[in-house]
């Protein structure tokens, strides 16, 4: 939600730099840390994708998952950013939704068509922001700035021992100018208290994962891992 909360968490790169010849497993591999410790204490991963949907009847330590057409609020120090999950969308052409290929942080895997260069796909979510209560932390500044939430993951991945591993987006509809701060900045937005935006967020995948693992948009992804909230992203 906000930059502050950003910890040391094992993140992949934009999938975007992976060599087209190297599968995801591959590409995973090669950046983990198989033996990961705090001083002689080995790592546990916290997160833990839950198992329970917002109309169970019974929730596992208040832990729920969600989906299309749900609402996810996200609270830091008593302030709170609400976030709808509108559609997701899993595609082989971005003018499938008329997106601008000049609007990507990477479009290396984009073919003059629109078309994305196998064998990776491309998924995004249709999603409604909300600032609640989120004052920021300048003063200075007429809108609070917020940064996306632009982390996925698979099950996996987020639940791997070494892990969370988890990917950033390649695609934000409303980032800044990509020639502000050097493309610095392109994850970051203005919303002021009650005001709400949609947006589109979207991510290059490799399509044998998606085949084969459940893929998550994760809330609160600058945050510790154990407090991590999911909406699950089916395309059927």
């Amino acid at each position: 939600m906000c930059k502050p909360r950003k910890i040391s968490i094992i993140f992949l790169c934009m999938l975007t730099v992976l060599l087209s010849a190297c599968s995801y497993k591959e590409f995973e591999d090669s950046l983990r840390d198989k033996t990961i410790n705090k001083g002689d204490e080995q790592y546990i991963n916290p997160s833990s994708v839950p198992d329970y949907s917002p109309d169970a009847e019974e929730e596992s330590d208040g832990e729920i998952l969600f989906s299309v057409g749900d609402t996810i609020i996200d609270t830091f120090d008593s302030q709170s950013v609400q976030y709808s999950l509108n559609q997701a969308y899993i595609l082989d052409n971005i003018n499938d939704l008329d997106l601008g290929v000049d609007d990507f942080a990477d479009s290396s895997l984009i073919l003059e068509d629109g078309s994305i260069e196998e064998p990776y796909q491309f998924v995004a979510v249709d999603i409604t922001v909300k600032n609640i209560s989120f004052e920021g932390y300048d003063l200075e500044v007429d809108e609070p700035t917020l940064f996306i939430e632009a982390l996925v993951g698979f099950k996996d991945g987020i639940e791997d021992p070494d892990g969370p591993f988890v990917i950033y987006a390649s695609y934000f509809s409303e980032h800044p100018p990509l020639d502000q701060n050097h493309g610095q900045d392109y994850y970051q937005y203005n919303l002021s208290i009650d005001n709400e935006m949609n947006t589109i967020i979207g991510w290059f995948l490799p399509t044998e994962q998606l085949n084969e693992d459940t893929l998550y948009y994760i809330i609160g992804g600058e945050g510790s891992p154990e407090y991590f909230q999911y909406f699950e992203l089916n395309f059927d």
